[in-house]
């Protein structure tokens, strides 16, 4: 059995969702980002490469995109 890098995991062909906390005027949100790739090691590395476009999209309220290359779904709680 393999198992997906820490803060990783798979959702079958929906893509890999990866889980990240965005601290703003002193409140945290939980979100997670699904990211549609060819494995866990690419999802890791277009999280990585792209944070600034992640970030800002979080910071919007922007829920659905293009980071790079991949199409992401970002959820926040």
């Amino acid at each position: 059995m393999q198992q997906a890098p820490s803060g990783a995991r798979s959702a079958e062909s929906s893509g890999y969702v990866l889980y990240f906390q965005l601290a703003s005027n002193g409140a945290r949100r939980a979100c997670s980002l699904t990211i549609q790739a060819e494995s866990a090691n690419e999802a890791a590395r277009i999280f990585r490469e792209n944070w600034s476009a992640i970030e800002s999209m979080a910071r919007d309220g922007v829920s659905t995109g293009m980071v790079g290359s991949a199409p992401v779904l970002l959820a926040m709680s």
